[in-house]
């Protein structure tokens, strides 16, 4: 999963354009779908930066592999259950009483398209499976050690140096991956031979 950086200015271009997905978009790409499916999305997020730095606009561009879902069962959770697989296989630990934390989101009956609780706004859920990032800055693109150098100390070690999942409260290590993506940062979904863009 490659990304060039010729790929990420022209994502941040499609996305400055002002078009963005919406819900209903979403829906109709997903609407055969009964379950899960693989797909590809490009995503153009702004870069938190430190205080001191407010005045920059760096973009992180990623394309990723992920799982959307759709038309799952009432008390179907993905990603609880994504994480007692993970947990099981990948590191052998008993994770049957996993149960995931409240959200600020909720699923709408497109399960991966997600409503926050307090605002009208929506956003991607999706499992992440691998992904590759560009950072783009001033309409060029730039280091992840650049990108690093205008953020807290606590958010550069974590860009610098991410850690692998683990959830401390039932002490599990897993590796599932989940993103909630404002729509408005998606620049494309591929999915069921199908593409959805700005």
């Amino acid at each position: 999963m490659e990304l060039t950086p010729q790929e990420a200015l022209s994502a941040v271009a499609q996305q400055q354009q002002g078009c963005a997905l919406c819900p209903a978009d979403v829906e109709l790409l997903l609407a055969r779908l009964h379950g899960t499916t693989f797909a590809s999305i490009v995503q153009a997020t702004p870069v938190t930066l430190a205080a001191a730095h407010k005045d920059r606009k760096i973009v992180k561009v990623t394309r990723a592999s992920v799982q959307l879902f759709n038309n799952l069962g009432e008390f179907t959770n993905a990603y609880e259950l994504a994480v007692k697989r993970s947990a099981a296989k990948a590191y052998g630990q008993d994770a049957s009483a996993f149960q995931s934390q409240g959200n600020y989101f909720e699923h709408t009956a497109c399960y991966s398209v997600v409503k926050h609780k307090a605002r009208s706004e929506f956003y991607l859920f999706a499992i992440y499976n691998n992904a590759a990032s560009q950072y783009v800055m001033d309409g060029a693109v730039v280091t992840k050690d650049l990108v690093a150098s205008y953020m807290t100390p606590a958010a550069a070690r974590e860009l610098l140096h991410p850690q692998s999942p683990h959830n401390a409260a039932y002490n599990l290590d897993h590796n599932v991956i989940v993103r909630t993506t404002k729509l408005s940062n998606i620049v494309s979904i591929t999915a069921m031979k199908q593409t959805a863009q700005v």
